[in-house]
């Protein structure tokens, strides 16, 4: 009893002082501690909070499928994706596709045009409004998430959901996704172009 009142108080404390989800950490530590994690938790947790950014990357790849459920298996999986990661990458560069100048978000958007399928004959084609999109939204990942392989995975698979179930959305997500800077000309636009599809 005493406990609960003195928690409360803390969280109370916390909040007022300006450290806001004290308790919402320890609960998603305690989530993420389960031998199998639980989606329907996870989902609820992350609309419900916001999610702290040490977590946020492991989050992201648990609910968009890139690692499974179970703890054990997260290295494994892991090796593998940064494997496939490395062999799309090495082909791509050896097509002469992407260089070490290349931006990382255009690398990310030619790994994802290989791995569909839809990579141009020459880099020098214009994107498409898709491309498009893929851009607007791996430059937002990539200010969020760190490692280049985790970025990549979760713009995946992120692109992938969003096109398997959002696809009438996908041509204002580029307004969505700037940054609170004007749009450049180029993506001014891009976004035109994308208002068209």
């Amino acid at each position: 009893m005493t406990e609960d009142s003195q928690r409360n108080f803390r969280s109370v404390y916390y909040e007022k002082v300006g450290f806001r989800g004290v308790e919402e950490k320890k609960s998603l530590e305690i989530l993420l501690k389960d031998d199998r994690l639980d989606i329907e938790k996870l989902c609820t947790f992350s609309q419900r909070f916001p999610l702290p950014s040490m977590y946020r990357a492991l989050v992201w790849k648990v609910l968009l499928g890139i690692l499974p459920l179970h703890h054990e298996s997260h290295a494994q999986v892991m090796m593998y994706r940064k494997g496939q990661y490395s062999d799309v990458l090495h082909a791509l560069k050896v097509v002469r596709f992407v260089n070490d100048a290349t931006p990382q978000v255009e690398v990310f958007l030619r790994m994802y045009q290989l791995e569909s399928g839809k990579l141009p004959r020459s880099p020098s084609f214009p994107l498409k409004p898709e491309d498009e999109v893929f851009l607007a939204i791996a430059k937002a990942m990539e200010e969020m998430v760190e490692d280049s392989v985790d970025c990549y995975w979760i713009i995946r698979c992120f692109v992938n959901q969003l096109n398997s179930k959002y696809r009438d959305s996908l041509p204002q997500l580029a307004y969505f996704f700037w940054s609170n800077e004007p749009p450049s000309p180029q993506d001014a636009v891009a976004s035109r172009l994308t208002d068209n599809i």
